[in-house]
């Protein structure tokens, strides 16, 4: 049972955590806004229907991607491997469908799949003591080679069926499904992350693991959670890019887990843990999106997207230090 200290500290985590959360929506909703009026008068295309629903469907897979890492690095951990998780589990349904196993079966097995890697995952750093980061970089380049392996580095194609391809084509009232999919996907783990103990326990350990150990909350089942969960998310994008991509190559999804963690951090989730924030993530992604598409329909050279990503990186990590030094100085100042 939780100790009222531990109880104490989550409910002032959480009130402190919710402030800080709104000013930096605000932030990114400024940003965002910036970005949506200056493109406005660089390309005709670019608030166009056609184009801002492109960018939302490119940015959804990614997105769905961010939301496990979300929840990963809240608990101060990192997970390197969710872009060969995407590519080996839509590798996995599409290899399924080509020997003609049904739909319904050949998804759930990649989702499934994704589950056991993500839990692997989590038993490799919680019982053999190795780091996050160690740990899912390996099974990042173990799942790369093992599609490499898979495949003969030749593309799995003819295996879409119209079941598998509404998936990342289909449109309900006119919006991709894989859009529906984030959407809903957001408003299911929103209500897992703030309203649920088990939000609560990952916030908990990302601020002090000691604190959530002495409480009886036992850590190590908690992290094996996390990271089958960012397993379930990085497969469901797996599956969806599938469909949409018609064709499933060695290289698909890499990359990609920098993008998430890109998202997550510009969103405002902390690379030490503690906090964290499933809209501002989302926020992260579009913004993400927007930038390249915004390159895109300028014409600027794609490898610029990268050094781009990397400064937006760079500084999203240190707004948030630099605004704590500045504080910590005016209060030393005024002590």
């Amino acid at each position: 049972m939780e100790n009222k200290g531990l109880e104490m500290m989550g409910r002032q985590h959480a009130f402190g955590f919710s402030l800080k959360i709104d000013r930096h929506l605000l932030g990114l909703f400024i940003v965002l806004g910036v970005i949506i009026i200056a493109m406005s008068f660089f390309s005709e295309k670019f608030l166009t229907h056609t184009n801002l629903f492109n960018v939302l469907q490119q940015a959804s897979f990614v997105m769905i991607l961010a939301f496990g890492m979300t929840f990963v690095l809240s608990t101060g951990g990192i997970d390197l491997s969710v872009g060969s998780i995407c590519g080996i589990c839509g590798g996995m349904a599409a290899w399924l469908l080509k020997q003609d196993v049904h739909v319904v079966i050949a998804v759930a097995t990649a989702l499934i799949l994704g589950v056991f890697i993500g839990a692997v995952n989590g038993l490799t750093i919680t019982k053999l003591n190795i780091s996050p980061f160690m740990a899912t970089l390996a099974m990042m380049i173990i799942l790369r080679g093992i599609l490499y392996v898979w495949t003969g580095a030749i593309p799995f194609r003819s295996y879409m069926t119209n079941g598998f391809q509404f998936l990342g084509s289909g449109r309900i009232f006119g919006v991709q499904f894989p859009v529906i999919v984030a959407i809903v996907l957001l408003i299911a783990l929103l209500i897992v992350y703030r309203k649920m103990k088990f939000g609560r326990h990952i916030l908990a350990l990302g601020s002090s693991e000691e604190a959530v150990r002495i409480s009886g909350i036992k850590v190590d089942r908690l992290r094996i959670k996390v990271y089958a969960l960012s397993g379930l998310t990085a497969s469901i994008a797996g599956v969806l890019l599938a469909s949409r991509l018609t064709t499933v190559n060695p290289e698909m999804g890499k990359g990609y887990e920098l993008e998430a963690i890109a998202a997550a951090i510009i969103g405002g989730t902390a690379l030490a843990g503690g906090k964290g924030t499933l809209i501002g993530t989302a926020l992260g992604a579009i913004i993400l999106f927007m930038i390249k598409n915004a390159m895109n329909l300028n014409n600027v050279n794609p490898y610029w997207e990268t050094i781009v990503i990397g400064f937006i990186i760079l500084l999203a990590v240190s707004v948030p230090i630099l605004a704590g030094y500045f504080k910590d100085k005016v209060k030393a100042e005024r002590g």
